[in-house]
């Protein structure tokens, strides 16, 4: 008995700690992602003011000498960015920067998705895609008659992001248990300890109503102090031999 009520509760406990574990998971990653991408959108954003400044002087994108190594000053402050790509309004990519050393190579992003990426997104502020791959934060060029010119794309390691949210849902999943395991515990105690003198005082009304039913002659039960269950039982006892002895009379 004290086991299957105990399961129940653990039960009960579980199904509460899964509720917060997912919804504590999708605070974390709302907040995690939100606050990369922010950050992903700073550097963007300074890309262009620095890039957008030579167009102002009337530069063409393509003859900016300084470029790529603008885009490299940027991509080391963070070694998760893959790469950062500067492109036409052709899709046509005119300055890149990838880091020297990946895991697996990149997949291609086509002339038509970067035209897409114009066409879809805002001008004013820094615009967000994916790919099975990466996290792309991107922001379009406009030179300074108001005409987009192109754009920027900087790439993320989605692994690193991914693996940082598995390593969140682990550390909740790990606390969930240690949890659940420790109120299993506390929940088997207390129902021990709960049911523990009724069951000791179920056993012996059981004993005394044998007796009694083997033998009416057999001294009365003596309820234990304190004891409800024994007090109702006397009581029901001694009613019943008081009406014996009447039928006897």
């Amino acid at each position: 008995m004290y086991f299957k009520i105990t399961a129940a509760i653990a039960a009960l406990i579980a199904f509460v700690l899964g509720l917060a574990v997912l919804m504590n998971y999708a605070k974390f990653e709302r907040a995690f992602s939100g606050l990369t991408e922010s950050r992903l959108a700073f550097l963007v954003e300074d890309l262009r003011e620095t890039l957008e400044f030579g167009l102002d002087l009337g530069l063409d994108p393509a003859a900016m000498a300084n470029t790529t190594a603008i885009l490299a000053r940027e991509a080391a402050k963070d070694p998760q960015i893959l790469s950062i790509l500067v492109f036409d309004d052709q899709g046509q990519v005119l300055h890149q920067h990838q880091r020297e050393t990946l895991s697996h190579p990149l997949s291609r992003l086509t002339s038509a998705w970067f035209i897409a990426a114009l066409r879809n997104h805002p001008t004013t502020t820094p615009w967000r895609a994916s790919d099975p791959d990466t996290l792309i934060v991107g922001a379009t060029l406009t030179n300074n008659f108001g005409r987009v010119v192109g754009g920027i794309a900087l790439r993320y390691d989605r692994s690193f992001h991914d693996h940082e949210l598995a390593q969140a849902l682990a550390g909740l999943t790990r606390a969930a248990g240690l949890i659940l395991l420790a109120a299993t515990l506390i929940a088997l105690i207390s129902v021990w300890l709960l049911f523990r003198s009724a069951r000791r005082d179920l056993r012996r009304v059981r004993a005394a109503l044998t007796e009694f039913l083997d033998d009416v002659e057999h001294p009365a039960f003596q309820a234990g102090s304190g004891s409800k269950l024994e007090t109702g039982y006397a009581a029901a006892e001694q009613h019943s031999r008081e009406f014996r002895r009447r039928l006897q009379q």
